[in-house]
């Protein structure tokens, strides 16, 4: 069954289905890599995979559903404190195990500018106009702020369906910052982040990741084909 907007976009039920499911994905790993988790944040996914559609499945998303649904309640104080004990070891600090900005990857595997990268970066938020508050000085290629910039632009074209130049715009954006910024830099970030930890949070958040961003990008780029 198809779905018509106006008349000028169309949108399969699968495709609405993935709209929604995939701002869960980048929600979630925005809320786990952004900062040492919370208990509030540890409860509130663990209620949230009760529900249906809310965890892409993959490898990494069923670890994920699988540790979060197997955390007893009466355990959630304790297993919130060595989860952050491990995102501080992990992503924090001089001795933190994973770096967490893409500069420092590509800089040493292609040789970019560090400033360059940046630069780029900072133009699609402008283009997009989204602008961050950076309450640690996150730098602007911080793996959590270009994730929340999919979160963000995810959200925003669930309000653009109905307007095929913004839905357009839309896509195109998310498509190149995926193959010129996220897909660039997230192997390495993730093949490091899975030697480094035996969390199987942090081991299911990296497996989903890599399954997770080349499917959203496939996804969009048969969309946006299909749109043309």
């Amino acid at each position: 069954m198809t779905m018509l907007f106006n008349e000028q976009s169309v949108i399969s039920q699968e495709q609405a289905k993935w709209l929604k499911l995939r701002g869960w994905g980048y929600r979630l790993l925005v809320d786990f890599l952004g900062r040492p988790p919370r208990m509030s944040l540890i409860a509130q996914w663990h209620r949230q995979v009760e529900l249906n559609n809310t965890v892409p499945m993959s490898k990494g998303g069923r670890r994920l559903i699988n540790y979060l649904e197997s955390i007893p309640e009466k355990e959630i104080r304790r297993i919130c404190y060595n989860e952050a004990e491990e995102f501080e070891r992990l992503f924090m600090g001089p001795t933190a195990k994973v770096p967490t900005c893409e500069s420092l990857y590509r800089s040493k595997e292609e040789g970019i500018e560090a400033s360059e990268c940046a630069s780029d970066i900072r133009t699609f938020y402008m283009e997009s106009s989204i602008a961050f508050n950076k309450l640690n000085g996150e730098r602007d290629d911080h793996i959590a702020l270009e994730l929340e910039y999919m979160a963000v632009m995810s959200e925003e074209m669930l309000d653009k369906l109905n307007l095929r130049e913004g839905l357009l715009e839309g896509l195109d954006l998310q498509i190149r910052f995926l193959e010129a910024h996220l897909l660039k830099w997230t192997d390495g970030f993730t093949s490091r982040l899975i030697a480094a930890t035996t969390s199987p949070l942090y081991i299911g958040l990296a497996e989903m990741m890599n399954e997770f961003l080349n499917e959203d990008l496939h996804r969009m780029q048969a969309w946006r084909a299909q749109l043309q």
